[in-house]
């Protein structure tokens, strides 16, 4: 099937020939909520073009991420429709399944939430002064400057940072006119050798002996220490549902 933009070979024909079609047939009227989708994925050396973009329906949007990711099955198609279906929202359960219709309910009610939310502050004098005076670049350096003033001429705050800067020049981490030093590199003490092969290959601490991998105490899942920490724990699915 011909077309006016260029799609990779994928793995299967029929389903980017499904995604073409789809894409051609898009005809959405002007009051209906839209979002921009790229023709061809920016994974895939898509621009932001006006001819590679194109305005989908939150569902329209779910599908034709669900037909890239069967016609390529790739790393890159893959992570775009699982963020799709990974979102934190009232529908999810234990066993949650997600579909174009429940993503398009949740889209569109986030989409008029954050609008109501946005025009409620925005009409309130007292916060868009403020949003004002932040935004502009003139003003907002002005605020730090004043925010660094202020925190100089505290004397517990000002012999903290005399004491730092004196050790830094101590160690020649950085010059006196406070740019760094091109040997900060050899100075970092994670780059030293005796460190590098200490926690590397069977000098690693997780096959040191002795060494026990941390578990869940929640659904008693063994992991690294950085994965317990970050999943499990207070965060662990058990304990949330």
């Amino acid at each position: 099937m011909s077309c006016s933009y260029y799609l990779p070979t994928p793995t299967s024909t029929h389903y980017l020939d499904k995604y073409i079609r789809f894409i051609s047939s898009i005809n959405n009227p002007e009051n209906v909520i839209t979002e921009s989708h790229h023709i061809l994925p920016k994974s895939m050396g898509g621009g932001d073009h006006s001819s590679n973009l194109i305005s989908l329906t939150p569902r329209q949007h779910y599908l034709a991420h669900w037909m890239l990711w069967k016609a390529y099955k790739n790393k890159e198609m893959t992570v775009a429709f699982f963020s799709m279906n990974n979102r934190s929202n009232q529908y999810r359960k234990k066993d949650f399944i997600s579909n174009s219709k429940i993503y398009e309910k949740v889209r569109t009610d986030f989409i008029k939430e954050m609008s109501i939310s946005s025009k409620k502050l925005w009409n309130d004098l007292d916060y868009r002064e403020k949003h004002k005076i932040t935004n502009s670049s003139e003003k907002t350096k002005h605020l730090r400057s004043n925010k660094a003033k202020e925190l100089w001429n505290d004397p517990v705050y000002r012999e903290k940072m005399t004491e730092s800067r004196k050790k830094a020049w101590a160690e020649g981490r950085v010059n006196r006119d406070h740019s760094k030093c091109g040997a900060k590199g050899a100075l970092n003490v994670a780059k030293r050798p005796e460190v590098r092969i200490k926690n590397t290959g069977d000098n690693h601490y997780s096959r040191r002996e002795g060494y026990v991998r941390p578990s869940c105490p929640h659904c008693g899942k063994v992991s690294t220490p950085l994965n317990i920490k970050r999943w499990h724990g207070e965060n662990c699915k058990k304990l949330i549902h």
